[in-house]
């Protein structure tokens, strides 16, 4: 690692901390977005959408990503064990490849049953105020973590796959969108063609993630597969897919 990499993350995690403590520097313009990738159906790829995401917008911006599914799956993505303990949402993090990561806890099933969904979206807005980015990994339902991850985010990005549960579980989460007054982005995983989704709140983005072993790879290793393909091939094509969506996304 160059002397010029090293200084690069000293600095970037310097003004990280600076941040969170309440001190900014001048040209400090905070963006404060929250973005909610979330699907109730489990197996769509919305972790690693989440992780991958959130490590391409740290590359440019000051990103967090916090792990909201009690199982951990963004959690161990970043090579860290799920907390036994029990904290306070948004109690502990550490920052790893310049994302500041939340990692999951046994105190999120206490916030998922106690059903405080004002709090909780108080929270994660506080949280949201020492980064550009915020992202939210969500459990795989439509429960008090989730609904609060959706009522506090500024955009939503819900991942599809092309099968017909998928499929009918986004038309239950556009329903609940709806509600909500709420709007999400459809980004098809594990395919080379889009799938087609245009509901009320659910559009879809011409964005396909297509299946790659380099996925089950990067978690065994626990880092993000866009940064497990800048070492391991030539020519890296997952990481411009991300960085299309992240453009996407906070445009």
């Amino acid at each position: 690692m160059s002397l010029f990499t090293l200084l690069f993350s000293y600095l970037f995690r310097l003004r990280s901390i600076m941040r969170r403590i309440g001190i900014k520097d001048c040209e400090d313009k905070s963006l404060d977005m929250i973005i909610t990738v979330i699907n109730q159906k489990g197996g769509v790829g919305k972790t690693t959408t989440s992780v991958n995401l959130a490590y391409t917008l740290a590359k440019t911006k000051n990103t967090a990503l916090i792990d909201l599914d009690p199982e951990g799956g963004a959690t161990v993505s970043f090579g860290i064990k799920r907390e036994k303990k029990d904290y306070p949402l948004g109690g502990k993090s550490v920052n790893i490849f310049n994302v500041e990561m939340f990692p999951a806890h046994i105190g999120l099933l206490k916030v998922e049953l106690n059903g405080d969904i004002e709090s909780t979206v108080s929270t994660l807005r506080k949280i949201a105020e020492s980064f550009d980015y915020l992202v939210i990994d969500t459990p795989p339902n439509l429960g008090t973590l989730s609904v609060s991850a959706m009522m506090a985010a500024d955009k939503i990005v819900t991942p599809i796959t092309p099968q017909p549960l998928v499929l009918e579980a986004a038309k239950n989460l556009d329903s609940r969108l709806v509600s909500l007054n709420k709007r999400a982005f459809a980004v098809t995983n594990m395919s080379k063609k889009a799938v087609n989704v245009d509901y009320s709140a659910v559009k879809s983005i011409d964005i396909t993630i297509p299946q790659s072993k380099l996925f089950s790879e990067a978690t065994r290793l626990g880092v993000p597969a866009v940064r497990y393909e800048e070492f391991r091939v030539k020519k890296p094509k997952l990481g411009s897919l991300y960085e299309k969506l992240a453009k996407m996304v906070i445009e």
